[in-house]
Parts: C-alpha cells; structure tokens; sequence
C-alpha cells in the first residue's frame, strides 16, 4: 500500500531539512532562529538552496492539503498568513518607526513603545500583539516587548524598512482594488486606471503620483534597492551568461537606468565597453560620475525620456533593466520602437527582466512568486511580467525586423537574459 502524499511530503521535508541542518553544523553557521542574533540574511550554497526550497515547498503543499479546500481559501492560513488584514500589523511598525522605539538586545514596556511613536497604547499592543504570531518583536513577560530577528532587521536595515513602506502604502492598496479596475475599465492598459488610481482617487499614474513626493520617491528608490539586491540579481549572471563579442569593446546605452547603478558595474565588469546612463532629469540631477569612470568616457549621464526618439545613435547595446514589465504592451512597444531611428544593422536590445515560466514548469510555491509579481504590476500600472511567447510578440508587434534570440536564464539569477537582434539596415 503507498503512502498518501501528506506522508510523501512529511518524507521530502524530513530529508531535505536533514541535508540542511548538517550542513549548517558541518560548516558552523547559525541555526535558523527568531533570536535577535540571527542574520537577516543568510546565503547557501546552491545544492542546499535546492534543499531549502524543496522543504518551503512541500510545506506549502502540505500546508494547503492539511487545510483542505474551503480553509485554503478562507480559513486560518489565508486569514493570518500573507492575505487579508495581515499586513496591518507590519505597516503601523514601519510607518510609526516602532521597530526604532528601542534598541535590539534591550526590553521595553507597551507604554513606553506607544509614548516613543505617539500611538495609544491599546492600539500599540493590538498592533504589537499581532505582528508577533509573524514572530515580529516578543513578549518575553507581560507587557515587556523585545525584539526578534525581524524586528531587528527592519530597526537596522533602512532599504528594508523602505520596501516594507512600499509594499504597505502603494502595492498593497493598490492589489486591493483590482477587481474594481477592472471592472471599471476592462481590458485597459494605461497606467492610470489600476488599481492604485482608485485606491488613492486619482487620475494619475503610480509613477507620477511618487515622483511628486520626495518622501513617497525615496522609499521607493529604497525598496527596489532592498528587492534588487543579492547574489540573484548580480550583473556579473549577465556578463557571464550574454555573448558581447565585439560590443564588449563598444558602447552600450543603458535606458532608464536610474542614477548608473547597473551602468558603473558593467563599466567596471568589462573594462574596454563605453556606457551611456539614460534617465529622466530629476533622477540623474546631482549624479556624478564614479572617479574612476570619468577617464575616456567610460561612463557618461544623459538626460532622456525613454518615451522619445533615442537620440544615441550606433550604440552596440541598448540595455533595459527592469524597465519594460513597468508598462503594459501598449506603451512598452513605444519604448522599443523609439530605439528604431537609432539602430544599425546588427544592434543589440538586451532586456533583464523575470520571464514567467510556462504554466506548471515549477512549484505552485515558486510559480506563486513569479505571478505574484505580475499581478503587483497589474495593480499599481496595468503592467506586467511576461512570458517567452509574451517577449516574442512584443518585438514582433515593434519591428517585424527585430529578431528574438533564445530567452537564456543563469542558473542561479532571477532575471532572464532578452536578446533582440536589429536585422533591418541602418536607420540613421
């Protein structure tokens, strides 16, 4: 007689958390714990990576079989665990600065919590109360909260506070009110008929609701610092990964490419390639130059708005990082087809962005992640991740004379490797 899956999944949590607990004593690392010593980040190898996911992931199944239907759609784990009112909790901690209130390794009372952020104090152990079955802060006695792990790590690190504000104060309002978008506008793709126009009552898009608010700007800049750090999302996956040849010697434009983050370490990862950081001027006003940039130009400011004709012609490489799933394809085939007037034969458009897996190639724990994402998109933009046949089409629907070439992953990135080769002549 075989064992029923629950039995199975028990088995595969059993064994993969084995490989990783020998591991960790074998190589005298800490013990996972919600002790405030414990770092808030922790890297593994990849084969005990694999071993991590393979647990996260048959707890999740097993989790959600143990629920059973109607509690997998609105019974404790939804409640409690990521969805509903869960968020609460941890966006009064940020937007109140009570992650601050004391210091990691001291205690403090309720009263003196709710007195430091100018809260009442029942409202500061509802909210307190709550946040610590996340294991956010503890109550090692009645009334007397110290920190966690969590706790910590959101009092220390600043971009992680950031993203938390972020996700708390525009992509969660926003998700919330989807269904009501859509309803409102079927089928739309401008940016200012999401989610987050009717969340906050405006006619405006995300984008430019935040970039009129310093405070809004920073914490956003802050949390995609925070989300796009980490050896996943390292520029070395693309050095290694995407052919240069001879553009390695060439000038690569890097299109929306903020304050030259990604341009100054592609600079400096191939040191014979020119690079151009393209942004609008508000972003790269008061950016300078890395000093050991300046010489020979390897890296040069422009301001552009990527929604006009690219005034750099004959570059090698036109690059876009995280750039095009911030626009439904509406507008992301005006991006593309503003590239056109300056391409030669041959040019490159290299894309890094996440490339939704075909339907049930992974987890539903890690595909869960990926369309997570996408719908974040859909909520605060009407944009969106996108798959192969996705990237296909929107080349195709630019400039038949764009050619696709094969979507490449790095085995240990996140983002996908987009390659379309100008194959029409030169157009300057």
């Amino acid at each position: 007689m075989s064992s029923s899956r629950i039995v199975q999944l028990a088995g595969i949590i059993q064994e993969h958390i084995t490989k990783v607990d020998s591991y960790l004593s074998s190589h005298d690392l800490p013990k996972p714990s919600f002790d405030v010593s414990y770092p808030a980040r922790v890297t593994l190898p990849p084969g005990i990576q694999e071993s991590q996911d393979a647990v996260l992931e048959a707890s999740d199944e097993l989790t959600a079989l143990l629920l059973g239907p109607a509690g997998s759609l609105i019974g404790k784990d939804r409640l409690t665990r990521g969805q509903f009112n869960s968020w609460t909790s941890t966006q009064v901690i940020e937007r109140f600065g009570i992650a601050k209130a004391f210091p990691p390794g001291e205690t403090a009372t309720f009263e003196d919590i709710a007195q430091a952020c100018s809260l009442p104090v029942p409202d500061t152990r509802r909210i307190l109360r709550h946040a610590m079955t996340s294991y956010i802060f503890t109550e090692p006695s009645p009334g007397v909260v110290a920190h966690t792990a969590a706790s910590k790590a959101l009092a220390e690190i600043p971009t992680l506070a950031h993203c938390i504000g972020f996700l708390g104060n525009e992509m969660w309002p926003s998700a919330s009110r989807v269904s009501d978008a859509m309803q409102k506008w079927p089928g739309s793709e401008e940016p200012n008929q999401a989610g987050f126009a009717i969340a906050y009552g405006t006619d405006m898009s995300m984008f430019d609701v935040v970039s009129r608010d310093p405070e809004r700007a920073k914490r956003m800049a802050g949390a995609m610092s925070f989300m796009h750090s980490g050896p996943a999302y390292s520029m070395q996956h693309v050095v290694d990964t995407f052919g240069w040849g001879d553009a390695a010697n060439g000038l690569l434009v890097d299109v929306g490419g903020g304050r030259g983050t990604i341009g100054a370490k592609i600079a400096r990862l191939l040191p014979s390639i020119s690079c151009i950081v393209q942004d609008l001027p508000d972003v790269i006003e008061g950016t300078e130059v890395p000093e050991d940039l300046r010489h020979g130009n390897r890296l040069r400011l422009m301001s552009h708005n990527f929604f006009e004709e690219q005034p750099v012609k004959g570059a090698d490489i036109y690059y876009l990082r995280w750039v095009l799933h911030d626009w439904s394809d509406k507008y992301a085939v005006q991006i593309l087809q503003n590239l056109v007037p300056a391409l030669k034969k041959g040019a490159r458009v290299l894309v890094s962005e996440l490339c939704m897996p075909p339907p049930g190639m992974l987890s539903p724990y890690k595909e869960r992640s990926v369309r997570t994402f996408d719908l974040g998109m859909k909520g605060i933009q009407n944009a969106k991740e996108r798959d192969p046949e996705d990237w296909s089409l929107l080349f195709r629907i630019a400039d038949a004379r764009f050619k696709l070439q094969k979507i490449k992953k790095p085995s240990k990135a996140n983002l996908s490797i987009i390659c379309a080769i100008w194959e029409g002549d030169d157009m300057f």
